[in-house]
């Protein structure tokens, strides 16, 4: 039984994809306008009817009853976070993580903000977040299978957003401010675009990076200086230093050679180990991409519970 927390298009489209390719079912459904709850799981027309809704309105819905948080994690095993990050506080996923925890239930996330600011308070064996860092493309999963090998050092484009728009800029011809306007339009960057363009996002990325690796970083100790195109060609780059613990989000002139370099929202990693560099691409965002990160982990939560 999952306890779904975030109803945007992340969210819904994780609920139709949990009811198309597992036999799971939801048990609790919350927006920003508050939640519903059912015991026994809601079936795939009453979903429907909650997909239905209008944001902020699964709580008017009808469907099952309305509920406070506290009354879900009574009845759900999972809580499966897609709420806007909040990079103040963390809260109020980071309270409801701690809660969970404490109850005995795993926590998937999509949601970087309680992560980047806190995780030493919430690393658990039942915290699954690979969908934090290039949700498509299975970085985390990565990260957590190369020891023995020690990393020495991680730099990557971590950040489609702003990709897309140097991409447009030293590709394309475009102006930046032209780009940007274009990736606000196509809803390419963030609804607050200084997540993106100062850095915010990919420094909280970095410092999920960094914890899994052992590196006990908060996203305040992440050096970020605004994307600005330097010339030809400048990529928006991600850098941790292992072994110094120094951690910086700029924007960087690399050599067309650079095996870094990807176009447009694509993402991209470089991992420097002891013994190996392994070069990672791929998609690093987008709801179906997330929604079957997010789902994939929901599976591995479930396993957790048994063991």
């Amino acid at each position: 039984m999952i306890l779904l927390f975030g109803f945007g298009g992340v969210g819904r489209t994780y609920a139709e994809l949990l009811y198309q390719r597992t036999s799971l079912k939801l048990c609790g459904v919350f927006d920003s306008g508050g939640g519903v709850v059912k015991r026994e799981g809601f079936t795939w027309e009453e979903v429907k009817a909650l997909l239905s809704a209008p944001r902020g309105g699964v709580s008017r819905s009808g469907v099952g009853r309305p509920a406070s948080l506290d009354e879900a994690l009574d009845v759900c095993q999972v809580v499966v976070d897609v709420s806007a990050p909040n990079y103040d506080t963390g809260e109020p996923s980071l309270s409801l993580y701690k809660k969970a925890l404490s109850r005995g239930l795993a926590v998937v996330t999509a949601n970087k903000a309680p992560l980047a600011l806190a995780f030493r308070e919430v690393a658990h064996r039942r915290l699954f977040y690979k969908a934090t860092v290039m949700a498509g493309t299975p970085l985390i999963d990565l990260l957590k299978g190369l020891p023995p090998q020690r990393v020495t050092r991680v730099r990557g484009i971590l950040n489609g957003s702003t990709n897309y728009v140097l991409t447009r800029v030293y590709k394309d011809g475009v102006s930046y401010e032209e780009a940007v306007r274009e990736a606000r339009e196509l809803g390419i960057l963030e609804p607050d675009a200084r997540l993106d363009l100062e850095g915010i996002d990919p420094a909280a990325k970095l410092t999920i990076v960094a914890n899994t690796l052992g590196v006990g970083l908060r996203i305040t100790d992440v050096v970020r200086r605004p994307v600005t195109p330097l010339g030809p060609v400048t990529r928006y780059v991600a850098s941790l230093e292992v072994v110094e613990k120094r951690a910086v989000v700029e924007p960087v002139r690399l050599p067309p050679e650079d095996p870094l370099h990807v176009d447009y929202t694509m993402n991209s990693v470089e991992i420097a180990t002891d013994v190996n560099t392994i070069i990672l691409k791929g998609k690093g965002a987008g709801r179906i991409e997330t929604s079957y990160a997010l789902l994939n982990d929901t599976l591995k939560a479930l396993e957790s519970l048994q063991n």
